[in-house]
């Protein structure tokens, strides 16, 4: 029964993302243009920069202070990848202000990455669950999903905004379980 609950958890908790990657192929050029509308809103301000430090910082020490499948240069490939994909979202906050000429070609590279990360993942995440096998892949792939939970929260429902107080702890709940979810496939 306790295996059954935990598979439905699981279950519920992917289905949230694969549902989301589907809705952003329906809705691609509203998801773009509320994405930039996003980061153009975005105050590059020491509690920003702070707040991206930390998150940073909370993946490195869940990746090397876990016992887990990878590698140690498939460690330093994921954590040089997440901490990337973070400062990405300094590079077109700053880049939006400058009129730069090619930043909606990079907006749309980020919504179809968005895409294929949250189809991805989530369909890696049950088979693995379901199989056993690909136990590296879903580690892997249950962390991007909270890196990209966690640049939502960055983006989107940042703490100092009152509006979005609710939205931020949900996601911080989310980021929590699928963290805990990702400890099944050490």
């Amino acid at each position: 029964m306790d295996n059954l609950v935990n598979i439905l958890n699981v279950l519920f908790l992917v289905l949230i993302f694969l549902l989301g990657g589907v809705n952003k192929i329906i809705n691609f050029e509203n998801t773009t243009k509320f994405l930039e509308d996003k980061v153009n809103s975005i105050k590059l301000d020491f509690i920003f920069y702070a707040s991206v430090f930390l998150v940073i910082l909370f993946f490195y020490f869940n990746i090397y202070n876990n016992n887990n499948t990878l590698t140690e240069n498939n460690k330093n490939y994921l954590f040089s990848l997440i901490s990337f994909s973070l400062c990405f979202i300094l590079f077109l906050a700053y880049f939006n202000n400058k009129q730069f000429k090619y930043i909606h070609l990079f907006y749309n590279c980020v919504i179809i990455g968005v895409i294929t990360l949250l189809i991805l993942s989530s369909l890696i995440i049950l088979y693995s669950l379901f199989s056993g096998k690909y136990k590296p892949y879903a580690y892997v792939a249950t962390t991007g999903l909270a890196v990209f939970t966690a640049m939502t929260i960055l983006i989107f429902h940042f703490p100092t905004n009152k509006s979005e107080v609710i939205s931020f702890t949900k996601n911080l709940s989310i980021i929590g379980g699928l963290m805990v979810l990702s400890n099944q496939f050490i």
